[in-house]
């Protein structure tokens, strides 16, 4: 059954439905890499490295992605994209299928994935401004984020870890059919109206690629919005990156179990989706997105210091609990405060300035866990997680009010 647009129109349902069926897919598959990395390797720096392949091309390929985005019909792009992205995780689940497959290949899908979805997110990103109205934005992110945290965690990350234990190369296949079922409810959004150009020349196009950096560079709010994501992050990737280890190894757990963490916190940031927009109402959004983040803090100090599996899905209920309100509201800022024809551009331009810190600090776990333990580095992760609320909280004293400036 299709997910609900609750009165969004019948194009936002497209898009919720797509957003559906890819993100499924990709619940299998971030449950099922981990685990994979974990049977080819018992390095800690090794495992990590996954992550950090993972979000590497947003240092190297994110500038060319946000001109591609801003300049192409977005749906065909999307359309385009999740079909070679089904046929990469069609080559690794042959790979595992033939027992051929090497960790130096899971790092190279880690990436190759990430690229796609550099053109795929932002074109999501700036294509909801076009089909849903202002006012409704926190309401339309929320629902993205439901579909995307029930799907990606809370059925995907058992059934990933558990199809895996059954059969190794399923969920790999099932993430490639995923990405193809996406096609059809994507055909559906709207074509992009490309702005007419009378010059696309190289000069062009790199003038083009430093558009979405200088808008935030410029931009009161954004800017310092945007170095406490980055901070914030650091401490998200320690934590996730290790968090197969610490199931798997400290706990001496199942890589079932790791799966049922994922949907704990799956449970978690569900709830937090479905109450973010009503809490802001009531509060305000600096107030939201700051305890979000205090909760996330808080809740993955506690993951390292768990002596029991059941101690760390109550931990990790709570810092899904967290990081679904940050990001139910965090999503809009973008949306808001920048004109749709820069959009795709500034949407990659923040994922760029942000992303390295993936990269950073699932190494930096990495070479904590090798130094110290596994534990540690969840320290570390948190105490990341609250200098990067402390400048969220700061950031807010700059968000301006009313329209759009004119660009």
């Amino acid at each position: 059954m299709a997910p609900r647009s609750d009165g969004l129109g019948p194009t936002f349902s497209a898009l919720l439905t797509a957003s559906f069926v890819t993100n499924l897919g990709d619940g299998l598959r971030l449950a099922a890499l981990p685990i994979l990395a974990k049977t080819l390797t018992s390095s800690p720096l090794l495992i990590a490295g996954v992550t950090a392949a993972q979000f590497l091309p947003w240092i190297l390929f994110a500038p060319f992605g946000g001109v591609i985005v801003d300049r192409s019909d977005r749906r065909r792009l999307i359309m385009i994209t999740q079909a070679w992205r089904s046929l990469v995780m069609a080559g690794l689940a042959l790979a595992v299928l033939t027992d051929l497959v090497q960790v130096w290949q899971v790092f190279v899908v880690a990436f190759v994935i990430t690229v796609g979805e550099i053109l795929v997110d932002p074109s999501v990103v700036a294509t909801v401004p076009t089909i849903v109205d202002r006012a409704n934005l926190d309401r339309a992110n929320s629902r993205i984020t439901v579909v995307e945290t029930v799907t990606n965690e809370f059925v995907g990350g058992p059934i990933g870890a558990a199809s895996f234990a059954l059969v190794p190369w399923l969920p790999f296949v099932l993430d490639a059919a995923s990405y193809a079922g996406s096609i059809v409810p994507f055909s559906r959004l709207p074509a992009t109206e490309k702005t007419p150009r009378s010059d696309k020349t190289v000069h062009s196009f790199r003038t083009e690629m430093g558009d979405g950096l200088r808008w935030i560079k410029s931009h009161p709010f954004l800017r310092p919005l945007t170095l406490g994501i980055a901070v914030f992050h650091l401490g998200t990737a320690g934590a996730f990156s290790l968090l197969v280890v610490l199931v798997v190894d400290v706990l001496d757990a199942s890589g079932i179990v790791f799966g049922f963490v994922l949907s704990a916190a799956a449970l978690g940031a569900t709830l937090a989706s479905l109450l973010a927009a009503r809490l802001v109402d009531r509060f305000s959004r600096r107030i939201v997105i700051t305890a979000g983040s205090t909760i996330t803090a808080l809740s993955v100090i506690a993951s390292g210091l768990v002596t029991t599996e059941w101690q760390l899905m109550v931990t990790w209920t709570l810092n899904g609990f967290g990081g679904g309100l940050s990001l139910s509201i965090g999503r809009g800022f973008i949306q808001r405060h920048t004109p749709n024809e820069l959009l795709g551009r500034t949407a990659i331009a923040s994922r760029m300035l942000t992303r390295p810190s993936f990269v950073v600090g699932s190494l930096l776990a990495g070479v904590i866990a090798v130094w110290t333990s596994v534990r540690w580095s969840f320290v570390a992760a948190g105490l990341f997680h609250l200098l990067g609320a402390l400048l969220l909280w700061r950031s807010f004293k700059h968000e301006p009010e009313g329209d759009l400036p004119k660009i």
